[in-house]
């Protein structure tokens, strides 16, 4: 008899502790079994596309009619009209003179007087061209000044030119009559670098 005694002690003993566990974890167990049924529902339902936009218009924009009052408005007033005046025509200028080719003096050879003229630079660098230049001859032959009209392409080969052509040349100046004029006269002058 101490036997079964022992033995329901020992049954109360284990289905007290079974129910007071159960009692204590039982909450936990049940939010654990929920989520897990929430979260198996959850990943079952396939995701819905999202709805598209909706097909956006503005309203179209009304202005308010308004009502303005007519008014009679002064005419305008009279402008006194003056006949034009006539237009006067500028002077006519007078035309420059011709330009004349250049006649180089006899016994002069600009080539011969030109040459130590030639740049040094455009020597090292082979460099060639021919000029054109307006050239003011007095009326004692003298060169007293120079434009460049085409370039060579060279300013230092155009500016050697002009240099040489105010210091060494010697020109038949234009005559009228038998009187000698200073006048403008076109030269071409072409740097060549001898072989």
């Amino acid at each position: 008899m101490v036997g079964i005694f022992v033995i329901g002690v020992h049954v109360l003993l284990a289905i007290g502790l079974v129910i007071g566990t159960a009692v204590k974890y039982a909450p936990q167990l049940r939010d654990m079994i929920e989520s897990k049924l929430i979260q198996h529902e959850q990943e079952e339902k396939p995701k819905e596309p999202p709805p598209p936009p909706p097909d956006f218009k503005p309203p179209p924009v009304q202005t308010p009619l308004v009502d303005l009052p007519i008014v009679n408005a002064p005419p305008p007033p009279t402008a006194i009209v003056r006949p034009a005046e006539p237009v006067k025509e500028a002077p006519k200028a007078a035309a420059p003179p011709p330009i004349t080719p250049v006649r180089v003096a006899k016994g002069v050879n600009l080539g011969d007087l030109c040459e130590p003229y030639y740049p040094s630079a455009s020597r090292r660098l082979s460099e060639e061209g021919s000029v054109v230049l307006l050239v003011f001859v007095g009326p004692n032959g003298r060169a007293t000044e120079t434009k460049v009209e085409t370039s060579s392409g060279i300013q230092r080969l155009d500016e050697a030119a002009e240099k040489c052509v105010k210091a060494q040349g010697k020109f038949e100046p234009q005559k009228v009559g038998n009187e000698a004029v200073g006048s403008w006269q076109r030269m071409k002058w072409t740097w060549r670098l001898s072989t």
